[in-house]
């Protein structure tokens, strides 16, 4: 089950990111969604562990510890993670940030190894090592990928500064650190208290307190209330309800299977995103030879992984 679990929280955080895209194409404000889509996950996951914590007689081994494990790994992804990957974009563009993200994985096996005594087997191993190329391989072409005319004209101050295009770089490598980190904190969290329910609130509660903090030193927090309340995107409520369930399922995954396996195959959400834009909003994102290649090398690295598991 640890597979499909990891497999169902890489395709919601994908459908996510593509409800994300959309949403902000529609928004005449220019929110990037972050506020509204972060409270819907405080409230919708909030309640899917009030009603299960019920069912199960209100029998909850709290812990202190896991609190501020789950706190933190929240603040890792969802908080910093999610803010610092945003900065990187503004400087390299969206392409170049986000291959360079992809490569969290290496960082929560790196995590997994040294701090939760997991030990990773010859045949996940290789199973892992084709997903990583499989996911580099992606990321890659991602980064190659030309800016569109928008973007250049919004970076055409920046080009001959190489000072920015380390800032974004290092930012995107950052949030790629950050983020790996993150996964494997959740990991330790569940051993401490092996609820993935709480643990996903937890965490989602801890980035809406981050996110309002850094709105308010901003002094942008009233304004974007205002406009995410007076204002809805129906295409922020379905993230909202994406991006919840998204966590969740990778809680869930780790629960059953080591985080590392987890995090490599979460980490095929871009290609996943990729599939589900040629699909459903034709005309955003095709399907080349090389997506397929990376599809096939994909699928082989998460077979090796399920045989074992």
């Amino acid at each position: 089950m640890g597979v499909i679990f990891a497999m169902l929280s890489s395709f919601f955080f994908a459908f996510n990111n593509v409800m994300v895209k959309k949403g902000i194409s529609k928004d005449v404000h220019g929110d990037n969604g972050i506020f509204i889509t972060v409270f819907m996950n405080v409230v919708l996951l909030g309640v899917l562990c009030f009603i299960l914590t019920g069912l199960k007689g209100w029998n909850l081994q709290f812990s202190w510890k896991a609190f501020l494990l789950f706190s933190l790994a929240g603040l890792c992804t969802t908080g910093v993670g999610r803010l610092t990957l945003i900065s990187s974009i503004s400087y390299i563009g969206p392409s170049k940030a986000s291959a360079i993200r992809n490569s969290s994985p290496v960082f929560t096996t790196l995590f997994a190894l040294f701090f939760l005594g997991e030990e990773i087997s010859i045949l996940p191993g290789i199973g892992m090592l084709i997903l990583l190329i499989g996911i580099l391989n992606a990321g890659f072409r991602f980064f190659n990928i030309e800016t569109s005319k928008h973007q250049q004209n919004h970076l055409t101050s920046f080009t001959d500064s190489k000072r920015i295009q380390i800032m974004g770089f290092g930012l995107a490598l950052f949030a790629a650190f950050i983020f790996g980190v993150g996964q494997g904190i959740r990991k330790q969290g569940l051993i401490e208290m092996n609820d993935a329910f709480f643990g996903v609130w937890v965490g989602a509660l801890a980035s809406f307190v981050f996110i309002i903090c850094y709105q308010c030193v901003r002094g942008k927090f009233i304004s974007n209330l205002k406009k995410n309340f007076t204002v809805i995107n129906p295409y922020y409520l379905i993230s909202g309800v994406l991006s919840s369930f998204g966590p969740l399922f990778f809680f869930l995954a780790a629960q059953t299977m080591q985080v590392s396996y987890v995090s490599v195959i979460a980490a095929v959400e871009p290609l996943i995103t990729v599939l589900i834009s040629s699909v459903i909003f034709k005309g955003i994102e095709s399907i080349t030879k090389h997506t397929w290649t990376t599809i096939a090398l994909m699928f082989l690295g998460t077979m090796l992984i399920a045989i074992h598991v």
